[in-house]
């Protein structure tokens, strides 16, 4: 049924291309051979990754995700499969059309169904049945979050321990583990397994499940404050934990915030800064003496330092790079303390967007001094600097920006750069994104 439905998707799109490029569909023995290998490389590529399984604990980020990596691999292979079939009669139009519609159709396609199966398992269909040994906070936990999240299709038939642990009449207990393990298990799917449960009857019941076929997870108690996110690998027979990985880490999702960043980037240099930039310097070589941008050298990713781009707002003085701009600063010129005022003046960072120096969103880039002042006071201060810095983030969507007058300013600002670098996906780049302009129409205390 997935497949299916995303065959439809595909003929629609393909359809619907041919249509705004050429105003009819019609299809020459050479589009024959054209639309053949499209419709036929798709469900192939589908099929390897195996996009079909929505996984239970999946995100619609996720979702999102594969979405984009699956149509970017098909975009590439069906391209360079047309190139060496010597099509002729697919023109670059078309291309761009087809690719377009694809991307963007074929993600609301999976993130639909992807809904309408979380509808399907929260409303009792598509069950697995689970139970929990071990009757601990972790068990417990898990057994919150398989009943707060219906969605995800798994119903807990409660827990059992060996121990005397004191009931509480939130979580079931149904008997000894002994019990559970001798008992008929032909209605349970999976077993998670509290890794308090001693070795020999975790050995039992891993033993019990491979003949039943059951599934047995084992729940491991890391401390949450450590422990943000992380990967399990394997050397030979050594089995190791990544405690402290982002998820910028991974290729994937450096790829999605790097598209976006060029296509966002791009638009707002061609379709605002080609006739705004002019207009700003014009305004800023009448009000004062000097050039028309800013350059100061500022700490990017891996600490590596680059020139940071903005509208220069003050006179020409000797104190930029020692000291933050004041409110009713002598310094800042009328036009300086209009771009101020509407955050103008960071557009040009947008060429450190498109140069790869910068984000749209990330930590913002602090002066070097400044960084050399707080690096050692402000807890995992550095770890600001493990991704591409931004023209906005979530400590500036936040209300903190500007000056530094309080230890709790800069504190609060690196506590919300990690939680953001712990916790990305595009979605909060995108609310972060929302959150700024809101703030900017609405005003800023702290903007000058």
């Amino acid at each position: 049924m997935f497949i299916s439905g995303e065959l439809v998707v595909l003929i629609i799109v393909y359809c619907l291309s041919l249509l705004i490029i050429y105003g009819e569909i019609t299809l020459n023995n050479s589009g024959l051979i054209t639309f053949f290998v499209y419709i036929v490389l798709w469900p192939l590529i589908t099929i390897v990754n195996k996009d079909f399984k929505v996984g239970r604990a999946v995100s619609y980020y996720q979702t999102f995700k594969r979405a984009f990596t699956t149509t970017f691999l098909f975009v590439s292979l069906l391209s360079i499969t047309w190139i060496l079939l010597d099509i002729q009669s697919v023109n670059r139009s078309f291309l761009v059309t087809l690719f377009v519609l694809l991307f963007l159709w074929m993600t609301i396609y999976r993130v639909f169904v992807h809904l309408a199966l979380d509808r399907y398992r929260a409303f009792g269909g598509n069950i697995r049945y689970a139970a929990i040994l071990g009757y601990d906070k972790l068990g417990f936990k898990l057994f919150d979050v398989l009943k707060k999240k219906a969605h995800y299709g798994i119903r807990c038939k409660g827990f059992y321990t060996e121990s005397s642990e004191k009931r509480n009449v939130s979580y079931p207990l149904q008997g000894s583990i002994s019990d559970f393990l001798e008992s008929d298990l032909s209605q349970i799917d999976v077993i998670y397994v509290s890794e308090k449960v001693s070795k020999g009857l975790l050995k039992q019941t891993v033993d019990i499940a491979d003949d039943l076929l059951i599934k047995v997870k084992l729940l491991p108690e890391f401390n949450k404050e450590l422990v943000k996110s992380f990967n399990l690998r394997r050397f030979d027979d050594v089995p190791v934990v990544d405690v402290n990985d982002l998820p910028l880490d991974t290729f994937w999702n450096r790829l999605v915030k790097r598209t976006f960043d060029i296509l966002f980037s791009l638009t707002v240099l061609i379709g605002v800064m080609s006739w705004l930039f002019p207009i700003i310097a014009l305004l800023i070589k009448r009000s004062s003496k000097g050039p028309v941008l800013f350059k100061q050298s500022r700490n990017g990713l891996n600490n590596e330092p680059f020139y940071c781009h903005k509208f220069r707002t003050m006179e020409l003085n000797n104190e930029a790079d020692l000291k933050w701009a004041e409110k009713n600063d002598p310094r800042i010129t009328k036009v300086g303390r209009f771009l101020r005022a509407t955050s103008l003046d960071e557009f040009p960072q947008f060429i450190n967007v498109l140069l790869g120096q910068m984000s749209i969103v990330g930590p913002r880039p602090h002066p070097i001094n400044l960084n050399d002042t707080y690096r050692d006071q402000v807890q995992k201060y550095s770890i600001r600097h493990a991704s591409k810095p931004g023209i906005t983030g979530l400590a500036q969507a936040m209300g903190y920006r500007g000056e530094i007058q309080e230890f709790y300013q800069m504190s609060s600002r690196v506590r919300l750069d990690r939680f953001y670098l712990q916790n990305w996906t595009f979605w909060l780049d995108l609310k972060i994104i929302f959150l700024t302009i809101f703030s900017i129409l609405q005003g800023q205390d702290k903007a000058y």
